[in-house]
C-alpha cells in the first residue's frame, strides 16, 4: 500500500489558485468602473483601513450563526438544477469566483433583496443569499442580469461592504464602519450593473431590472445612486468596445463567449510553467539548506581527502552494462517542444462585422470619465 504525502499536489494547487486569481483580475479590469477598482485596492492595502476592515472577518462566524438560527435554510436545501446550471455558465463567462449559495426563509425574505452578495476581506469567503421564490419568478433575462450582477459584486470584492451593513443592522456595533463605507457603496453598483449588461446583452432588459431593484430597496442595504445616473451609465457602457465584441462574437443565445479572449490559453500555460518552476526551485533550495544544517554539505573535489582511488570511484559510478551507444545517446539534445497551437481564426464575415463595430465603439476609459464627471468625483 503506497502512501501519498499531503503536500504532493501543493504546487498544482497553488498554480490553479494563482491562475484563477489572475483571470479574475483581468476580467474585472475589462468591465468594472475604474474608480471602484482603485478604491477597492486602496481599501485592501491601506495600513490604516485594512485592520479596521478585518472586523468583518472577526465577526463573520457570529453573523453566520445568527443567520442560521433565524434567516437561512439549512445547507441541505439546494436551488433547482436549472438555476445552478445558469449560475455555472455565468461564472465561467465572467471568470467570477465560485460562491456558496444560501436560501432565505420565506418569513424573512421581504427584509432582504432577491440576491444578496456577502463576503469577507481578501476574497476569503463568497456568499450569494437568494430569495428563491422571487428569483424563480423573474423572467429568464432578468434573472440572468440579477445573478450576473451579484457575481460582479463578489468579483469586485464588494462582499465585505454588504456584510458590514448587515452586521450593523443586526446590532454588531458596526455603525461607524457602515458610515465610512458609503463612498465605496456609492460606486460599487456601477461595476455590478456592467456585469449584468455583459451577461444579458440587452440594454432594455438591464434598465428594467435595475428599476425593479430600486423599487425593492430594503432599509439595511446601502442607498444606490439615482436611477437616472445608473441608466445613463449603462447606456454609455452599452457603446463600449467590450459590448461590441460581446454581441459580435457570441452566438444567438449569448453563449460561446467569455471574458478570456481567444488564444490566451497559451499565455496561461506559460505562466503556469513559470510558477511551477519557481516553486520547484524553492523546494530544491529548501532541501540544500536542510542538508547543510544536518552536516551533509557537499564540498569541492579538492577538499575531499578520503576519496580513495579515482579509478575505483569511476568504476563504481558507471553501470556494469554501460555501452558507448548509451553515452552517445545521453549527450544528444532533447527533442524540441512542439509549437503552441494557433488561436482560432474568425471567418471573414464575422471579422468584418467586428471591425465595423469596433470602429465606432467607445473605450472603457471614456465611459469611466463620463460617469466620474456625472458623479462629481473629479
Amino acid at each position: 500500500m503506497s502512501v501519498v504525502h499531503i503536500a504532493a499536489d501543493l504546487p498544482q494547487f497553488l498554480q490553479r489558485r494563482e491562475l484563477a486569481a489572475y483571470e479574475q483580475r483581468l476580467a474585472r479590469m475589462a468591465y468594472a468602473y475604474g474608480v471602484d477598482l482603485r478604491r477597492a485596492q486602496w481599501l485592501a492595502t491601506s495600513t490604516v483601513v485594512d485592520p479596521i476592515m478585518r472586523a468583518v472577518d472577526r465577526r463573520w462566524s457570529q453573523l453566520v450563526s445568527s443567520l442560521d438560527e433565524d434567516s437561512l435554510h439549512p445547507l441541505r436545501k439546494a436551488p433547482p438544477t436549472a438555476l445552478l446550471e445558469e449560475l455555472s455558465r455565468l461564472i465561467h463567462m465572467l471568470r467570477a469566483p465560485l460562491p456558496t449559495l444560501r436560501i432565505l426563509r420565506r418569513e424573512v425574505a421581504s427584509r432582504w433583496p432577491a440576491i444578496t452578495p456577502l463576503g469577507t476581506t481578501k476574497g476569503g469567503i463568497h456568499w450569494l443569499v437568494l430569495d428563491l421564490d422571487r428569483v424563480m419568478q423573474m423572467s429568464a433575462p432578468e434573472r440572468t442580469f440579477a445573478l450576473a450582477s451579484g457575481l460582479g459584486h463578489l468579483q469586485c470584492e464588494h462582499g465585505p461592504i454588504f456584510a458590514t451593513h448587515l452586521m450593523a443592522d443586526r446590532g454588531h456595533r458596526m455603525g461607524l464602519m457602515r458610515s465610512l463605507l458609503r463612498p465605496w457603496a456609492k460606486v460599487s453598483v456601477f461595476s455590478a450593473d456592467r456585469a449584468g449588461l455583459v451577461a444579458v446583452r440587452s440594454l432594455s432588459v438591464a434598465i428594467e431590472t435595475i428599476e425593479r431593484q430600486t423599487a425593492e430597496q430594503v432599509p439595511w442595504m446601502p442607498r444606490w445612486p439615482e436611477l437616472a445616473v445608473r441608466r445613463q451609465a449603462l447606456e454609455d457602457f452599452d457603446r463600449s468596445a467590450l459590448m461590441a465584441r460581446r454581441r459580435v462574437l457570441s452566438d444567438d443565445e449569448g453563449g460561446g463567449w467569455t471574458m478570456a479572449p481567444p488564444g490566451r490559453e497559451e499565455e496561461l500555460d506559460s505562466i503556469g510553467r513559470k510558477l511551477s518552476a519557481a516553486f520547484g526551485g524553492a523546494l530544491r533550495l529548501g532541501g540544500r539548506l536542510a542538508m547543510k544544517i544536518e552536516g551533509y554539505e557537499r564540498r569541492p573535489d579538492g577538499d575531499n581527502e578520503d576519496r580513495g582511488d579515482p579509478s575505483e570511484a569511476t568504476a563504481d559510478a558507471a553501470p556494469a552494462d554501460a555501452r558507448p551507444d548509451d553515452a552517445e545517446a545521453s549527450t544528444e539534445s532533447p527533442p524540441p517542444e512542439p509549437p503552441p497551437p494557433e488561436p482560432p481564426k474568425l471567418d471573414p464575415e464575422r471579422a468584418s462585422a467586428l471591425e465595423k463595430a469596433l470602429r465606432n465603439a467607445w473605450t472603457l476609459a471614456r465611459c469611466d470619465s463620463r460617469l466620474t464627471r456625472r458623479l462629481g468625483l473629479l
